[in-house]
């Protein structure tokens, strides 16, 4: 939007597709949040080691009295430990970067179609309004599904493409079958192959109109447009 007022993008689209000058900045951004998360999980993995190597007992376990195996088991980093060698680490940080790049192609090939055809900011609540409605719908299945991570809500919630990054990982600590992993997956990913394309016609339309506030009508027929 801003490129738009600054008329900056027709300058830009002189040299790339509109396509590609949406794509490049979606992928663009994902990898600055790939790299912040990467960050993000290696401190945390070197705090955990650091937790369990300081928490391990000085002594051996043989020589270690039940009273003092016991105050030993009741430390808080143990605790944490214990708890998290008992969930399936590995398979939830490669589900988690999975659905982290579907939910967020998903969610900003829409932005940037709706950045690209309005012209305000104010133009944009309309068309923001309902994917913000499905975040907060995904955050409550999700605090919902903690209850019953195998009901009916956290299945479906898990299943439809808008809520499926977030309730998906509040099911996997829990043990979530193998193909409904790979069912949210297919479905998130087709969903993205669809939304991306939609969003690129509507993106390739939107982004040289000026002073006209787009109805959906109007963002539909830019679609079909050749």
């Amino acid at each position: 939007m801003e490129e738009k007022t600054n008329r900056i993008v027709e300058v830009i689209v002189g040299s790339v597709r509109p396509f590609e000058l949406m794509m490049g900045k979606i992928i663009g951004v994902m990898l600055v949040g790939v790299t912040q998360m990467v960050v993000w999980l290696a401190m945390v993995t070197s705090l955990f080691t650091i937790l369990g190597i300081s928490a391990a007992p000085s002594v051996p376990a043989a020589s270690m009295t039940a009273e003092a195996m016991e105050m030993a088991r009741e430390q808080p980093a143990l605790e944490i430990m214990t708890a998290l060698s008992s969930m399936p680490v590995t398979e939830i940080i490669v589900m988690f970067f999975l659905f982290f790049f579907g939910g967020y192609l998903l969610y900003s090939s829409f932005y940037a179609a709706i950045g690209a055809a309005i012209n305000s900011q104010e133009d944009s609540s309309q068309f923001m309004m309902p994917m913000m409605i499905v975040m907060v719908f995904s955050i409550y299945a999700a605090m919902g599904s903690l209850e019953n991570t195998d009901g009916p809500l956290a299945f479906w919630a898990s299943m439809f493409p808008l809520s499926s990054p977030i309730v998906m990982m509040v099911r996997l600590p829990f043990g979530v079958p193998l193909w409904q992993e790979i069912l949210s997956l297919v479905i998130l990913y087709a969903t993205v192959f669809l939304f991306v394309w939609i969003s690129g016609r509507i993106y390739r339309v939107g982004i040289l109109l000026y002073g006209k506030k787009p109805t959906l009508r109007e963002m539909i027929k830019w679609m079909s447009y050749k």
